[in-house]
């Protein structure tokens, strides 16, 4: 029987902290013989769709298992109260090849892609991070508020969006889940970035928002908004200055504006802006860059969906039987 995991089910059977341990997990085994991870692949439409199509396909041999998300990613969806990622992930056997279960791709996403950002800041952050700067206010900016308040003690978080009606929402609500949070409405991009101690861009900006000026000398940044060769969210100073850190050395080298733009502009490889992947951090138990600035460069992996889709399946499972 083919199970389908909608929203509710998901959120049912896995919660943040939950998502943030199967990410350590998974990264601690992901190394490159484990899995194959071949690159998105993507269908823009034509104007005046302003969309794209990705097909993500992987295989995690550990686990037994493979699995394909389809998404659809349409930016101007904040107009019409829709999210801007709408998709299933297919999670499938590998023995047979058989047709596991379904996944709703928004909820997935939204949960992993805040998690493995959560997981890279708690071994690169400083212990005592108690400021951080949100930059944007849609669905992952709520999803990593949650998610970095679960390895670092927050008291204050500085949230910048270009939107005033969505930047007055997004602070209204999280004053009302966090009683002990101060939020602090920023003016700019930089203002937030410059007050924190971990940032967190989280936005459809197709140039840079922050430039290194005024940033504190151990920043963690998490640019997660852009994905694509040409987008970008961060000023090449920040990257050129930073450790980086990405999710798949490969996937980055090709798919990572911020790497690729600051590269050509000093005429050498992506491959040599980049200090470690999430995998070498995580399965070194490496936290030796928590004093200095560092850049997690946010792609998103299909096997960090396949790792979630597997959690919540084993759970429901579990459940079944008991």
């Amino acid at each position: 029987m083919v199970h389908n995991f909608d929203h509710n089910k998901i959120h049912e059977l896995i919660s943040m902290k939950e998502c943030i341990e199967v990410m350590r997990a998974l990264f601690k085994i992901a190394s490159d013989e484990n899995i194959l991870n071949p690159l998105r692949s993507k269908m823009e439409l034509p104007e005046p769709s302003n969309g794209i199509m990705g097909l993500m396909p992987a295989y995690f041999k550990p686990y037994n298992i493979m699995g394909v998300k389809i998404l659809s990613i349409f930016p101007d969806n904040h107009k019409k109260g829709l999210s801007s990622h709408q998709g299933i992930l297919h999670l499938f056997e590998t023995e047979t090849g058989q047709l596991l279960a379904n996944f709703d791709a928004h909820t997935m996403t939204e949960m992993r892609t805040a998690a493995v950002s959560a997981l890279v800041t708690d071994y690169t952050a400083i212990p005592n991070a108690e400021s951080l700067g949100i930059l944007g206010t849609g669905t992952q900016a709520y999803s990593h508020l949650h998610a970095i308040t679960l390895v670092r003690e927050i008291k204050t978080v500085f949230v910048y969006g270009r939107d005033k009606k969505n930047l007055n929402s997004f602070i209204e609500k999280v004053t009302n889940r966090y009683p002990n949070i101060t939020f602090k409405e920023c003016n700019s991009a930089q203002e937030a970035a410059n007050a924190s101690d971990i940032v967190c861009t989280v936005t459809g900006a197709k140039s840079p928002l922050i430039s290194q000026k005024g940033l504190r000398s151990h920043v963690h940044i998490n640019a997660v908004g852009a994905w694509d060769p040409k987008h970008r969210e961060l000023a090449s100073d920040i990257v050129l200055n930073s450790a980086i850190i990405v999710d798949n050395y490969h996937a980055a080298e090709q798919q990572k504006g911020e790497l690729i733009i600051a590269a050509n502009e000093i005429q050498t490889s992506p491959e040599d802006l980049i200090k470690k992947s999430v995998y070498e951090v995580v399965s070194q138990d490496n936290s030796s860059y928590q004093n200095k600035p560092t850049v997690f460069a946010s792609l998103g992996l299909a096997t960090e969906d396949l790792a979630f889709a597997y959690a919540v399946y084993t759970t429901f499972n579990k459940k079944q039987i008991a």
